[in-house]
């Protein structure tokens, strides 16, 4: 989710006030006419004489067309020199952009203070994107000091008026706690009126409030419900969740084609993640039929832009040549990126590579290494390959005491084999060895559990 920043609006023609009659109302049709066929040289022409002499419309209508470079260059100078006089005058779409060219600073020197003045002129006739925007400056301290209460009164103006950023910078505010209490009830109040009127951002944030029971109780269909909407207008956050909500059964029946559907629909956006799943659904054949070339498609996509469960998971089709000739060369590239970013189970593979020179020379200093770093974050297959190098004196000296207490600790993480291996070398120590080794054991077990280890 994500905070709205201010509007700026899109090049529309300010309503206007016409002459009863005479030359210098059928001058002004004139210019609306060529207007609307997208004549703007014709449109300032008729319209500038009139502006000159002191047609507020006029002056509007000319400072629009330099101010959105219509037939002309932009010149935001000039259009604020044509919007002032029908601002100054209480013309709204004036004095809207007028603050607009001081707020960003387009063609003028940027003045926060003035920008609030007539977002301030405008918002007090109501006019809600003014209104929204002083909320913003407000919230921010923009030209102001932070103001909560200010924020959210002119939030709540605007909101009221229909103006969807507001109705979901307020639900935002209430949401997170910004400027105020956490208010679930409210942030939820002021979601659903943004997302009745079809905002993607507000729907999702709705359905993760849903999904994670965030101030009410958790309710998956209704999750599922915002998640589809959303989801359907292609934003990627709702078609992944919306795809896991049907991968494992959540407010609904488990359905995989539907799972596959919604990760499609993410991976597409370049979500690596639903490539991910992907991938694995792929390979694995859930909701489709078994399919390793497609499966490491999706899993190469993720994996070129760095996602690292999707490195070790390129690496170990090459590995095993799972769907294509084994390549022990291409799984230890694969291995190695993700082993770099910290992929416990790469790190004991690529050891493991090194270990046995597959693929590579064998390189038992290189194997230690991987082994450590992949033990040190719990993997017990790497932790029982640790042992058994202290053991074997193979990449560091002999030291049966450390090759103990690693048997120990993958031991106790589950691993059989190094259970087995804790008995043959607890035979070979002596008693203040073993009682050692076990205490520093049962002590990184201890750090590890409690997130403490040093590694």
């Amino acid at each position: 989710m994500h905070y709205i920043s201010r509007d700026i609006p899109g090049c529309c023609l300010a309503l206007c006030v016409f002459l009863a009659s005479g030359a210098s109302a059928d001058d002004f049709r004139k210019g609306i006419d060529a207007f609307n066929n997208e004549d703007y040289v014709t449109a300032l022409a008729e319209w500038q004489p009139l502006a000159e002499r002191g047609d507020l419309n006029a002056m509007y209508n000319v400072g629009l067309i330099y101010d959105e470079g219509l037939g002309v260059e932009v010149d935001k100078e000039k259009a604020l020199e044509w919007y002032l006089p029908p601002a100054e005058e209480g013309d709204v779409a004036a004095q809207f952009s007028v603050a607009t060219i001081y707020d960003f600073g387009y063609g003028v020197a940027e003045d926060n203070q003035k920008a609030i003045y007539w977002y301030t002129a405008a918002a007090q006739q109501a006019d809600e994107q003014a209104q929204f925007n002083l909320g913003v400056m407000y919230a921010s301290g923009e030209g102001v000091d932070v103001d909560a209460e200010a924020a959210i009164n002119w939030y709540e103006l605007s909101a009221d008026q229909g103006h969807i950023p507001a109705q979901y910078n307020l639900a935002y505010i209430y949401d997170i706690g910004e400027l105020v209490p956490e208010d679930n009830q409210l942030a939820k109040r002021w979601y659903l009126k943004a997302a009745d009127q079809g905002d993607i951002d507000a729907q999702y944030a709705l359905a993760l409030m849903y999904d994670e029971g965030d101030g009410f109780a958790v309710d998956d269909v209704e999750a599922v419900i915002w998640y589809e909407l959303a989801a359907e207008q292609g934003d990627v956050r709702a078609q992944f969740n919306l795809a896991i909500m049907y991968d494992v059964g959540e407010g609904m029946p488990e359905n995989d084609e539907l799972a596959i559907k919604w990760y499609t629909a993410a991976a597409e956006q370049d979500h690596t993640n639903a490539q991910l799943n992907l991938g694995l659904m792929y390979e694995g054949g859930e909701g489709t039929e078994v399919d390793p070339v497609l499966a490491m498609s999706w899993y190469r996509k993720a994996a070129d832009q760095g996602l690292t469960e999707a490195q070790y998971a390129v690496a170990l089709m090459f590995d095993e040549g799972v769907g294509m000739a084994e390549d022990n060369v291409a799984a230890i590239a694969w291995y190695t990126r993700a082993a770099e970013q910290g992929d416990a189970q790469a790190q004991n593979n690529l050891g493991a590579m090194y270990d046995s020179g597959e693929g590579i020379p064998e390189d038992n200093d290189a194997a230690f290494g991987w082994y450590t770093l992949s033990a040190n974050q719990g993997n017990a297959t790497a932790q029982n390959n640790l042992g058994t190098m202290y053991y074997a004196g193979e990449g560091t000296d002999t030291d049966k005491p450390e090759a103990y207490k690693w048997f120990y600790i993958a031991g106790e993480l589950g691993n059989d084999d190094a259970r087995d291996n804790s008995l043959v070398v607890k035979k070979n120590l002596r008693r203040s060895e073993l009682k050692k080794a076990k205490k520093m054991a049962v002590q990184w077990l201890e750090e590890f559990e409690n997130g403490t280890s040093t590694l």
